[in-house]
């Protein structure tokens, strides 16, 4: 059911931060789960708290990523450098504890375009466009594969009112609040197919 949307393969994409700093992003791939590893072990804690998918040790990255399944993974890093700093996750479809609460605000989901989506910044990068920058790589892939819909993966934090911030500047549109480990808020984004 996921084998055409598993082997996404964008042209790797490169910008210019505010700073100047050049960033690439590309498509996650099972070689850089070392560094994606290091990656997290790197966040601070208030980061990790605020990102919450997957575990990131080796072993949970290879099982995640090395079997056919409905997620794909993005990273960011500086050109010819091996350190990770950005990282965001699309998981197609949708997770089954959410889907009771989606439908509470009258979606219907659909595997084939629906996605939920979580994204990290490192945290000497945050604030400088590449959350952004890497979201609209992300948002390429996704209309090229048909997908229609974006949600936030467990929501966001209520209190996080930059992420709320960046959510809204993308186009994100609240659909409800729920409560789990404080309150959270579900958005979504409807993606505007390009037709030819």
């Amino acid at each position: 059911m996921y084998d055409s949307k598993m082997n996404l393969k964008s042209d790797d994409m490169t910008m210019t931060t505010i700073s100047g700093r050049e960033v690439l992003f590309s498509v996650f791939e099972l070689k850089d789960a070392d560094q994606l590893t290091e990656y997290y072990e790197h966040l601070s804690e208030l980061s990790r708290k605020r990102y919450g998918p997957h575990q990131f040790d080796k072993q949970s990255i290879i099982d995640l990523y090395g079997k056919r399944g409905g997620h794909q993974g993005y990273i960011a890093r500086e050109p010819g450098s091996p350190t990770i700093i950005a990282y965001s996750i699309i998981r197609f479809g949708c997770l089954e504890h959410d889907l009771g609460r989606l439908k509470s605000y009258g979606l219907n989901m659909d595997v084939e375009t629906d996605s939920v989506y979580a994204p990290s910044v490192a945290d000497a990068w945050q604030s400088c466009g590449v959350g952004n920058s890497m979201f609209l790589f992300i948002l390429e892939d996704l209309k090229r594969i048909g997908i229609t819909r974006v949600i936030l993966w467990g929501g966001v934090q209520a209190d996080n009112e930059k992420a709320v911030g960046f959510y809204k500047k993308n186009g994100f549109q609240k659909l409800g609040e729920f409560e789990h480990n404080g309150n959270n808020i579900d958005m979504m984004l409807e993606i505007k197919q390009v037709t030819a």
